[in-house]
């Protein structure tokens, strides 16, 4: 059992690690790009916008919606769950 758990932790680290370097690409993409990427708060899309105060148009479901209704991609504080 105490196998079992070592193995399920070490699991948990190397993905909150992977989970830090797409926040930290996102991020650097942001930055550079002065783009973000966004999913469709409608159909689930990911889509990418150039930031401004302007609706995010979704190309997928056609959708017109207000930023906040489009959450980032990855964020820092995103909840992170992982089924085993």
């Amino acid at each position: 059992m105490e196998m079992k758990m070592n193995f399920i932790l070490k699991i948990k680290v190397m993905k909150n690690e992977l989970v830090r370097k797409q926040i930290e690409l996102q991020n650097r993409v942001i930055e550079l790009a002065n783009v973000n990427i966004v999913t469709c708060g409608n159909c689930g899309s990911v889509l990418l916008h150039e930031l401004s105060d302007k609706p995010i148009n979704c190309a997928c479901c056609d959708s017109t919606l207000d930023q906040c209704d489009c959450p980032d991609l990855w964020y820092n504080g995103m909840d992170y769950y992982e089924t085993i």
